[in-house]
């Protein structure tokens, strides 16, 4: 039986991200999430993708934490 990956497609919620340098959040739609990031995006790719918007931080550092449920 073939494994079904999760991808940013099959999330259910908003994708909540969070520096955790400078503590910034935001929360995207997951329509938005999809068009920033692309559907096919699995979950350990996301944070590589993200940089915050307040401190410059980026997720590929691992100071980017991000939450959706699938």
């Amino acid at each position: 039986m073939a494994q079904i990956w999760p991808t940013l497609r099959r999330i259910k919620t908003a994708l909540t991200i969070r520096c955790l340098r400078c503590g910034n959040r935001a929360i995207w739609s997951r329509e938005k999430a999809i068009v920033n990031l692309g559907g096919h995006t699995m979950p350990h790719e996301i944070r590589g993708k993200l940089r915050c918007s307040r401190c410059g931080a980026r997720g590929c550092q691992d100071l980017i934490d991000v939450d959706a449920q699938m």
